[in-house]
């Protein structure tokens, strides 16, 4: 991060103010070509906004004027307070805003940068939740974990192409295994002696476990990144034996 530059700093105005009752986590997204942002916020009555900012003209970070509300989503804060958003991208090929919800429902807004916009589609639900998502580099592939900890991998039509858990109880073929030298008892530990050989705790163990959840360190959240050809996609996530 350290070749990330600050270029300029805009403010833009919002169609209305966001509620501070009601948030709906970090959701924005940008359209590098037509140099919009879009952003999804909530009113003080809890209804969901799609609002966008237009940039200026290409190699100029200047905002043209005050956001503008694009649509209403097909949900309220009011009725649900779980409601977050787990992924929100701009589609590029398909000029849409995508939303995942936490919830488990999945949306697609066809934007226009001028003009009116397209109602919002309710493109599929997954029952069990949506704990995290996020397409691949050429944008072909959405990997999704549900509530449930398996991993989905869809279509750019939402066809769920593979599904598998993700603790999985028994090892791959191409797993690493680790070969030991027999137990602790009988390995020469040199200076240390008998004590280290009696030892019971495991240093690497130990620091695995100091660095949980209740060290403030890791906020527990499930999230996905995909190497940048799209080859392979990596998930972080906490097991249920808290592993």
């Amino acid at each position: 991060m350290r070749n990330l530059t600050i270029l300029d700093v805009q403010a833009a105005t919002l169609p209305v103010a966001p509620s501070p009752q009601h948030t709906l986590g970090p959701a924005i997204c940008v359209d590098v070509v037509n140099k919009a942002v879009y952003a999804l916020v909530s009113d003080n009555n809890g209804s969901a906004l799609l609002c966008s900012v237009q940039l200026d003209t290409p190699g100029s970070m200047a905002v043209t004027g005050e956001a503008r509300q694009v649509c209403t989503l097909p949900f309220s804060m009011t009725s649900n307070t779980s409601v977050l958003a787990s992924n929100m991208q701009f589609l590029m090929e398909r000029e849409s805003v995508f939303l995942a919800l936490r919830s488990g429902d999945i949306f697609t807004v066809r934007v226009e940068v001028q003009g009116d916009s397209e109602a919002p589609e309710l493109v599929g639900t997954v029952d069990s939740g949506i704990m995290a998502c996020a397409w691949s580099p050429d944008e072909e592939l959405l990997a999704l974990v549900t509530g449930e900890a398996r991993l989905l991998l869809m279509t750019q039509d939402f066809d769920v192409v593979d599904e598998f858990p993700l603790a999985q109880g028994q090892q791959g073929e191409e797993v690493q295994v680790a070969l030991g030298w027999g137990k602790r008892e009988t390995q020469y530990h040199g200076k240390a002696g008998k004590a280290a050989a009696l030892e019971t705790s495991d240093p690497v163990q130990s620091q695995i476990a100091n660095a949980r959840m209740d060290d403030g360190e890791d906020d527990g959240q499930t999230r996905i990144s995909w190497r940048g050809d799209g080859a392979f996609v990596a998930v972080s996530f906490i097991a249920q034996n808290g592993a």
